[in-house]
């Protein structure tokens, strides 16, 4: 996955593109830039993008991926892009944890939702009545 932006392809926002272009190739990081076939738009995309000045970032920038602000700009990236963290679970979490998961291994995903449903609705009447 990677991070894109698109722009309106105006003589303000090619100048904004350019200078993006020119401090993304600053720190060696490599844009693809290409354009609608009608012009009309200008898209980047990259393992991240980098917009060195904070008032180049604007609503009509449509972004997909997350910006992280910087003390100079903004660093756009993807959103697939997650942290790897270690959880030291108790032995008591980890065994519900596997009977959770040895359930659920034989049923498709519609099976342990109409199940939930089910037993929403038992839990719903038995407080009810």
């Amino acid at each position: 996955m990677k991070a894109k932006i698109q722009l309106t392809n105006n003589v303000q926002n090619q100048e904004i593109a350019r200078k993006i272009k020119q401090s993304n190739q600053g720190k060696n990081n490599l844009l693809d830039i290409s354009f609608e076939k009608d012009l009309s738009k200008i898209f980047f995309e990259g393992e991240y993008i980098w917009i060195p000045d904070k008032s180049w970032f604007s609503n009509d920038m449509l972004i997909e991926g997350y910006a992280k602000e910087d003390d100079d700009g903004y660093e756009i990236r993807p959103k697939d892009k997650g942290k790897t963290i270690n959880l030291h679970l108790d032995a008591e979490l980890v065994a519900e944890l596997n009977e959770i998961r040895n359930h659920v291994m034989s049923k498709t995903q519609h099976d342990i939702i109409l199940d939930l449903f089910k037993k929403g609705l038992d839990q719903y009447n038995k407080e009810n009545r």
